[in-house]
């Protein structure tokens, strides 16, 4: 007898959540958060992130372990779903966006993201650096002030998340083409008197009107606790595990989004496209080229024209360049993103600026690592080569023109 009530006891011990704290900078203020590791992680596993609503904030490191959290830590949710479990707090009277909140905006005052998300991030790529995790099964999901949050940190890293599950939130819709492409499933109840459906509604059509089809279940009846039908059976969890991260998902995306915009022009327009992206980006080129209202040329940029730009040398001349065209009915397409827009103030930003810009630009994809020691960086993206031997990976070609069409796309909306 007491043989069985000693297995009992050692078959149904509480799993062990690990508390430590993340930062988005060297030693400043860090966030409380709580990490749940698989039993057994000799072969990689996935990593599910958490993000709590606007009750569940506080300094206690504890409070945000309801709902979700608890579920997953339960002995069946954790054979059925072997992966590591991240869930961050965030202090009281923060948010995890910044955003307004009425019935019919959601919009962040500015894209910087809140210094409780860069904790976020920070903690994820911590993650990602001691931990065995399968980097192409990465998910996150959150409830109200987290379903924000969720929204807000996938159009952010859009290439961290194989799938991602927001529930009863909201979020801006000019940020919608980061959105199409992307496996989301959409929770709301239609009684929700906290946060509108309508700020569900709002950005799941403008999704749409890029092309996209992200997945909604929308509540009869059902007020601000949609949560727990999203739960109940693990069978959010279950559709998210169903994914895995492929990068050439993304070009597909940038496909969706530029045959959308293309549709909508009229038919005997075509848009003209002069190439000076440089030799790196020929894939991207080619895959534009395909299209039959795209005309790709090498020429003089003239009125009207659409310019595919990677600068190179000096950068404070990109602010002149910019007027310039835009004087003269010229659209700018940069292909990247320059870390450092004008001088930088340092020595050490200066060199650095000089020895991983200058010669490539970063494009600006959700992950890029830069090699240190080579004048041309070395990018990837969470395991996959993005360029190698100076010439983009199928991976990157994706990824880079995924990158390209977003940028088009705004200009060819306008």
């Amino acid at each position: 007898m007491l043989n069985a009530l000693l297995l009992s006891v050692c078959l149904f011990v509480a799993p062990e959540w690990e508390a430590f704290s993340s930062s988005a900078t060297p030693g400043g203020r860090g966030i409380g958060c709580q990490l749940l590791r698989p039993n057994d992680a000799t072969e990689p596993k996935p990593l599910l992130v958490i993000l709590h609503g606007s009750g569940e904030r506080g300094y206690d490191n504890k409070l945000q372990l309801k709902f979700l959290p608890q579920l997953m830590a339960s002995p069946k949710r954790r054979a059925d779903f072997p992966c590591y479990v991240l869930v961050p707090q965030c202090p009281p009277n923060e948010m995890w966006s910044v955003l307004s909140r009425t019935r019919g905006v959601a919009a962040p005052f500015g894209d910087a993201a809140e210094d409780s998300m860069r904790s976020v991030e920070s903690a994820i790529l911590h993650l990602l650096e001691t931990e065995n995790i399968d980097v192409s099964r990465m998910y996150i999901c959150g409830l109200s002030m987290g379903g924000f949050g969720t929204w807000d940190l996938i159009w952010r890293r859009p290439e961290w998340f194989a799938a991602a599950g927001p529930i009863c939130g909201g979020a801006n819709p000019k940020h919608a083409p980061k959105y199409v492409g992307r496996a989301i499933w959409n929770w709301h109840g239609d009684a929700d008197k906290a946060v509108a459906v309508e700020l569900s509604d709002q950005i799941l059509s403008a999704i749409r009107n890029w092309g996209g089809s992200p997945k909604e279940t929308r509540l009869p009846g059902v007020g601000h606790n949609s949560w727990n039908q999203a739960h109940a059976d693990g069978q959010l969890v279950d559709w998210l595990f169903t994914h895995r991260f492929d990068p050439l998902d993304s070009g597909r995306g940038g496909d969706l989004i530029l045959k959308s915009v293309l549709a909508r022009l009229p038919a005997e327009k075509k848009v003209t496209i002069v190439d000076k992206a440089g030799s790196l980006m020929r894939p991207v080129v080619d895959r534009l080229r395909a299209y039959d209202k795209i005309e790709v040329v090498d020429r003089a940029p003239a009125s009207g024209d659409v310019v595919l730009l990677a600068p190179r040398g000096n950068l404070q001349d990109l602010p002149k360049i910019r007027s310039e065209m835009s004087n003269a009915n010229i659209q700018l397409v940069m292909v990247t993103a320059p870390r450092f827009t004008g001088e930088p103030n340092t020595y050490e930003q200066r060199y650095w600026t000089m020895k991983h810009l200058a010669r490539m630009q970063v494009i600006p994809f959700a992950d890029v690592r830069r090699s240190a020691d080579s004048a041309d960086p070395v990018w990837t993206r969470m395991g996959h080569d993005i360029v190698v031997n100076g010439a983009l990976t199928e991976a990157g070609a994706s990824l880079a023109f995924r990158t390209v069409v977003e940028k088009l796309a705004e200009v060819l909306k306008k």
